[in-house]
């Protein structure tokens, strides 16, 4: 079975998991927002094709469909920006759509969740640690300490293959 973790956002990534391992790993792609001027405080967006393509490359449909994982986001009233929070919603809102074109099923799982399972909390290093242990051969691409999104992915996968055998 291949699961799919995705960790949603600007900086969110994408871990593909199988029985073999972790198969890839990559940030979300994203690319600049139309029209967006100079003092928007977002200027980038999800770039769903682009999300496409790499979905298809690393699941093919020949191996049939992938069960994806998908970090349960909402919004907050903690005083974020607007933009920055319609900015969130707006990349969980494309990523969605390409998964549902894809026809990949979604389990929703929230933060709290899966993190438990590996008892984790808000440090970013220790999610970092975790998902290099559990796939040592995953090191070339969780090696830097900005990584931790792609490490997130991975948990996500990993946690989905219990979840969904």
């Amino acid at each position: 079975m291949i699961v799919i973790g995705i960790d949603p956002g600007l900086t969110g990534a994408c871990a593909v998991v199988d029985h073999l391992g972790v198969r890839a790993v990559f940030d979300l792609p994203t690319m600049p927002v139309p029209g967006a001027g100079p003092k928007a405080l977002v200027k980038r967006k999800i770039d769903g094709r682009a999300l496409c393509q790499l979905l298809l490359k690393h699941c093919p449909a020949s191996e049939g469909s992938a069960q994806v994982v998908l970090e349960q986001v909402h919004a907050r009233g903690d005083g974020n920006a607007l933009q920055t929070q319609a900015s969130l919603l707006r990349s969980l809102g494309a990523i969605e759509t390409v998964l549902e074109c894809l026809k990949y099923p979604i389990r929703y799982v929230s933060p709290q969740s899966w993190k438990r399972a590996y008892g984790l909390g808000p440090d970013k290093n220790k999610a970092l640690e975790t998902a290099r242990s559990l796939y040592p051969g995953a090191q070339a691409d969780l090696k830097r300490q900005k990584d931790h999104n792609r490490a997130e992915a991975v948990l996500l996968a990993h946690w989905g293959r219990g979840e969904l055998a």
